[in-house]
């Protein structure tokens, strides 16, 4: 996504929730003794301060900034590089309404974080971290199904092509697939190099297999977070992100791999 996509998301949100707060301020009764048009400014006054959509931007080093209009995008005071982006309807109705919830509300978190290079207490089978969310909670069904297909549409809809390695059991997968059949071909393959049956080291050729084959899948565990890192769950194209260099190193190594498994497994016929 793009800073200008935010943006698109907020105004498409910020117009549904402009049009409930409509709704709203028809029901509001009149004051004793309050002319028409007294009503109608206060009802409009009403409308503007209650149904703002609320935004907080967060960037590195506890930096944050928060507004309620959506010119915030295009502010030169926005941290860089953008770690999350919040919207919310509940705090500008809350503020006006003695602290009481609105009957249709929703949040929404855009996470742009990368994962830990290195995080041995993370479950490799589990899903990367990231706290993107959207929740809604709307007693009419019509704006329940407005926020819901602005969402989808607009950010469901900007998926990364890569988006599969972030889900549950994606290592896994890996490890059969991928990582424990190279691991294989290649420590067979160094295992005869380098402890051939005829030489004075034949005694230690499935010690040195059993130890490359477990060094191979721990250098998969390292290079699959380093993939992860290198193709983040969400990616702001505003921050300039300069991972693109790591996906070059990274398509040079399975390049050289590939090539290597290729040679291996044409020598062997």
């Amino acid at each position: 996504m793009s800073l200008a996509d935010v943006a698109e998301v907020y105004r498409e949100l910020q117009d549904i929730n402009r049009k409930f707060g409509e709704d709203i301020v028809k029901t509001v009764p009149r004051l004793e003794d309050e002319t028409d048009d007294q009503w109608l400014e206060r009802t409009e006054v009403l409308l503007d301060q209650a149904f703002k959509l609320t935004v907080t931007v967060k960037g590195g080093k506890d930096e944050e900034i928060y507004d309620e209009s959506v010119d915030v995008f295009a502010s030169e005071h926005l941290p860089k590089p953008i770690q999350s982006v919040f919207f919310t309807n509940r705090t500008a109705w809350s503020r006006n309404a003695n602290g009481a919830e609105p009957p249709n509300q929703f949040e929404l978190e855009l996470d742009f974080r990368k994962p830990a290079l290195v995080d041995p207490s993370t479950n490799v089978s589990d899903p990367t971290p990231n706290n993107s969310a959207a929740r809604i909670r709307a007693n009419d069904i019509m704006y329940f199904r407005a926020v819901q297909s602005v969402i989808k549409a607009k950010v469901l809809g900007k998926r990364t092509w890569f988006g599969a390695i972030h889900r549950s059991f994606a290592y896994d997968a890996g490890v059969w697939l991928l990582a424990l059949p190279i691991s294989l071909i290649l420590s067979t393959h160094f295992m005869r190099v380098f402890f051939p049956v005829s030489g004075p080291l034949a005694d230690f050729r499935w010690a040195f297999f059993i130890y490359a084959l477990g060094i191979s899948l721990i250098i998969y565990r390292f290079i699959s977070a380093y993939i992860k890192w290198a193709f983040p769950v969400n990616v702001l194209a505003d921050n300039k992100d300069a991972a693109w260099r790591h996906r070059i190193v990274l398509g040079g190594v399975f390049s050289g791999l590939a090539w290597k498994v290729f040679d291996v497994v044409q020598g062997l016929f």
